[in-house]
């Protein structure tokens, strides 16, 4: 597996990621993570208590959390989106025009705190999300188990990267990002994705459009220190395991975009736009995931990832 200290900013265009290491302030960063756990902790009691209560009052709609109701504009974050070097970032990726779409909190949850009806429910789900089982007072943070490989474009017309932002020291064991480089080349797919693991390198991905595209792409895992900042293309393939660990980690997303942008991101040069123009596979899907119902809930089709 590549160190993530081999991606760069300037690297971006190539494999649609980079990382920036730790570039926020520590200290700040820890007293927002303490002030998010302390006031949306991750415990048993944020979730429906049994599957007749969630039947009742639970709904597989507008459970995310979004404008009036997310956690996160309540936090001050001045130190992060005023800091020098997000900026730059977020310049560099994006074009100096650019701004923040949409910002959230992601709170890994481990499996301990998760009801036994819920686990069962999302045996094989391949990406549970579980807002949909948490009291509405809590749905103003983005909750998730683990989540299986998948791209954050789902609408046709968005055109934004990823910035991901780490408020703890993170390890292979705290349900770190995993990255699938270049993997954007193949353009806009379906969830779920074709993908197969070489087998002769566990840490390296066959990856097919099903329109005869295909391309092989190396796994990365993205650790780093608390403060850590990394960045992906909206195309980009990645996904997360299972955190157990006793103080699961909280991380930030940013969806970063650019206001000058036509519908292919082109008329400004920025590493984002030179990906773009790296990007062989089809750009057009009607139908990004196969995996949600009529009524919204999930259907199981189990996990490419190894979620343990």
């Amino acid at each position: 597996m590549k160190n993530i200290n081999q991606f760069p900013v300037e690297s971006f265009h190539k494999n649609g990621f980079a990382n920036v290491g730790p570039i926020l302030d520590k200290k700040k960063c820890k007293i927002l993570r303490d002030f998010i756990d302390s006031h949306r902790p991750v415990e048993e009691k944020i979730f429906y208590k049994t599957e007749n209560d969630f039947n009742k009052k639970g709904r597989y709609y507008n459970y995310a959390p979004g404008k009036g109701n997310n956690f996160l504009e309540e936090c001050n974050t001045d130190f992060i989106e005023e800091d020098i070097n997000f900026k730059e970032l977020c310049s560099q990726i994006m074009g100096k025009n650019y701004s923040i779409m949409k910002k959230s909190i992601i709170r890994s949850t481990p499996q301990r705190v998760v009801p036994q009806w819920i686990m069962k429910k999302i045996k094989n789900i391949g990406r549970p999300n579980l807002n949909p089982y948490v009291l509405d007072c809590y749905q103003d943070v983005q909750y998730f188990l683990c989540t299986d490989f998948h791209q954050d474009k789902t609408r046709q017309s968005s055109e934004f990267a990823t910035v991901y932002i780490y408020l703890d020291e993170v390890n292979k064991e705290s349900s770190a990002l995993n990255i699938l480089i270049q993997s954007y080349k193949l353009g806009f797919t379906s969830y779920p994705h074709n993908l197969r693991k070489s087998n002769s390198n566990n840490f390296q991905w066959y990856y097919n459009d099903n329109f005869g595209n295909n391309i092989l792409c190396n796994e990365v895992l993205v650790t780093g220190k608390t403060g850590t900042v990394s960045v992906f293309h909206n195309l980009t393939l990645h996904g997360t395991g299972f955190n157990n660990k006793k103080k699961p980690r909280i991380s930030l997303r940013y969806l970063v975009k650019n206001n000058d942008s036509t519908k292919n991101n082109n008329t400004t040069k920025s590493y984002y736009s030179m990906a773009n123009n790296n990007i062989f596979g089809k750009l057009k899907n009607d139908q990004p995931r196969f995996d949600v119902s009529d009524n919204g809930s999930l259907i199981p089709m189990g996990s490419s990832l190894k979620l343990e």
